[in-house]
Formats: C-alpha cells, sequence, structure tokens
C-alpha cells in the first residue's frame, strides 16, 4: 500500500511515495529512472545502526555497484568539511556522471546529500529516503540543499530536485521522542499555511502524532506534502510565495545556532513561530483575540525553556544572517490569520526584543 504525491517544478517533476513496502517502491522507481551500474548511499550511522538489517535487505536485491557512505548526522557536520569527504569518497570510487546518490536519514543528512548531488559533476541523480518526521514533511521536498557556514544555517546551499522522495513510516519507531517533537514542531507551522480547519486538526492530534498513532500522522503527513507540493510548484526558488515556508525560521535559525544546536529544529520553530505571532501583533497585524486563538498550537505543544538562557542581543546578531534580509535589515514572514501571511515584514530591533520578550514570558505561562 502506497499513497503518492506529485510535486511539480519548472525542473522537472516527481513523486513523494508514502509506502509501507520501501523495497518494492525503490524497485519501481529504479525500474523508471535510467541509471548508470552504481549507487552512492549517504546514510546517517544511527540509521545505519538501527536498521542494517532493513538496509541490507533492500539494497541486497540489486546487481549494482554500491557504496555506503555514513555520516554522523548533527549541526556541527552540516559542514563543507563533510562534503569535501563525500566528494572524495565519489571520486576516489570512481563514481561518475551516472551515479545516483541516495540519501537515507533525516534533514541534515538529506540537506548535505542534495547540495552533494547538485554539485558532483554539476549534477548526478538522486533520491531521498527521509527518516524522520521532520524531513518527510519539509526538508526531503522541495530541492532545498545547504551546509551551515560561519554559524549560520543554510549559508550555502543551492535548488536541486531529486528524482523521488520514498517515505517509510516505520523509521520513525526508532526516532527518540526528543525527534519526534522536533517532527511535530515542524508540522506545527503547517497549521498557519492553510486553513483554520487543519489548525484545529493539528491541535487537536497533537498526542495522536506524539504517540505516533499511524492513521493520523500518516494523513496529517499527506496533507503537510500536498501544502508544501502546491507552494513549491508555483514558486520552485523562493522568490515570492515560497517564502511562507519560512515562517517562525527567521527566529528559529537564530535560536539554534546561538544555543550551540542544542535546541533542535522543531523546537525552534515552535518557539519562532511564537515570537512570529508576537511581532505580528506589535505590528499591528493581528488583534488580540486572534493572537489568543493561534498561540494555543505551539503553547499547547510546548515550547523548550532551553530559550530561557538566550540573550536577545546575541539573537538579533545572528538573525542578521538570514538569508531572506535585504539591504541590512531583517525581514519576517508575518501573519493575519491561519492561511493569510504576509511576506518580506521589516522589523525594528525595538519590536524584534519586544516580540522575544513576550516569547520567553509565555514559556513561563
Amino acid at each position: 500500500m502506497q499513497n503518492k504525491i506529485k510535486i511539480k517544478t519548472n525542473n522537472g517533476s516527481y513523486d513523494v511515495l508514502i509506502t509501507q513496502s520501501l523495497n518494492k517502491s525503490l524497485i519501481s522507481v529504479l525500474n523508471e529512472l535510467s541509471i548508470g551500474s552504481k549507487i552512492f548511499v549517504v546514510i546517517d550511522s544511527n540509521v545505519f545502526n538501527y536498521h542494517s538489517k532493513k538496509i541490507n535487505k533492500i539494497f541486497g536485491h540489486f546487481e549494482l555497484d554500491i557504496k555506503y557512505f555514513q555520516l554522523k548526522a548533527n549541526e556541527r557536520t552540516k559542514s563543507l568539511l563533510s562534503l569535501e569527504k563525500i566528494y572524495r569518497s565519489l571520486a576516489e570510487n570512481n563514481f561518475g556522471k551516472d551515479t545516483l546518490l541516495i540519501s537515507i536519514g533525516g534533514g541534515i543528512t538529506g540537506d548535505i546529500s542534495g547540495f552533494a548531488a547538485a554539485t558532483y559533476m554539476r549534477g548526478i541523480q538522486l533520491i531521498h529516503i527521509p527518516t524522520t518526521i521532520t524531513s518527510a514533511v519539509d526538508s526531503a521536498i522541495g530541492g532545498k540543499t545547504g551546509v551551515n557556514f560561519l554559524k549560520a544555517k543554510n549559508l550555502i546551499g543551492s535548488f536541486y530536485q531529486p528524482k523521488a522522495v520514498l517515505i517509510d513510516t516505520g523509521f520513525f519507531a526508532t526516532l527518540p521522542l526528543t525527534e519526534i517533537r522536533s517532527g511535530i514542531g515542524e508540522i506545527i507551522k503547517y497549521g498557519y499555511l492553510s486553513s483554520p480547519e487543519f489548525y484545529n486538526l493539528i491541535l487537536k492530534s497533537l498526542d495522536h502524532l506524539q504517540n505516533l498513532r499511524s492513521k493520523e500522522l500518516n494523513y496529517i503527513i499527506q496533507e503537510c506534502i500536498h501544502i508544501k507540493s502546491a507552494i513549491v510548484s508555483m514558486d520552485e526558488t523562493e522568490t515570492g510565495l515560497r517564502k511562507i515556508l519560512n515562517f517562525g525560521h527567521t527566529f528559529a535559525h537564530a535560536f539554534e545556532s546561538c544555543s550551540g544546536f542544542k535546541i533542535k529544529h522543531g523546537e525552534a520553530v515552535a518557539a519562532g513561530i511564537v515570537s512570529a505571532l508576537f511581532l505580528s501583533s506589535r505590528l499591528g497585524f493581528l488583534n488580540i483575540k486572534n493572537l489568543n486563538t493561534l498561540l494555543k498550537l505551539p503553547i499547547s505543544f510546548g515550547v523548550t525553556r532551553k530559550l530561557q538562557s538566550l540573550k536577545n542581543e546575541e539573537i538579533l546578531n545572528r538573525m542578521k544572517l538570514d538569508k531572506k534580509n535585504r539591504n541590512n535589515e531583517i525581514n519576517f514572514i508575518l501573519l493575519k490569520n491561519a492561511g493569510e501571511l504576509l511576506v518580506d515584514v521589516r522589523g525594528e530591533k525595538s519590536d524584534i526584543l519586544w516580540a522575544l520578550d513576550a516569547m520567553k514570558r509565555s514559556v513561563l505561562v
């Protein structure tokens, strides 16, 4: 059984398959692709440790030259040094232009692998197999790739679309609770991009999502992918509409880097959304009633107390490195209501600091 969602972009279309039979789905996809004799697999070392039997069984069916490159995936290894190691392994093992690179892991693995595929020999074929909720609903879809640089998230990267994305939710069973919550933090974002009805569905489903209830989780993952697919198809390279996918992220990326990446991405996104909602209210886009209504989702989810130790001035300085900034001014995605977002809104220092203080106070409630 599998569900198929088509992603359409100017640089080609591809399928996202949510499958209970990863082996059959991969065989089907490879039969449709024109590939050479070599597959280069970049895999998160934790995923390999937990799922080596499953991985070996899947790739044991192929009479191809397959090499595994294990990556200890964390924000510090999401770097040019790790990228160079992948290039070196590809080159030293004579992987050519006809190589298929398969990424198996979460968002960090996918981002590094995608950038390697985009740039090695000016581009080789790529397939993503996301193994976290965060990567399944977000980072594996849409073609964003990149690495961190100078303590800034994804400062170096490109847009490069995969040939397919295969999602097997069976991988989620071995995720620690912190990683599950990180994925839910990313799902929360989609509650603001669609409709009040979807917002309320996520709010009602928080416990089911955290407990990995397959029915609710699979449905919400599909809906998140549908939302992202519609946005990416209209704006592949983030010149306009796609910017709304960064709701909460200007704050979130600064939280992550200021904490030395001790705060998980989804945790940072949830806190970033709270901050963005307070800033939206401060700038007059949200009245108090709507603000309180829209705060329910991230507050019910829970905002990490790790943020209390971060200094607002340092957060502000990190935000100045955000890729959305123009003319040395920090740009935000802000909100009027669920499904009504504003892009490229400039925030003054005093308003940003006020929003950060308001967010921190909300953690104590």
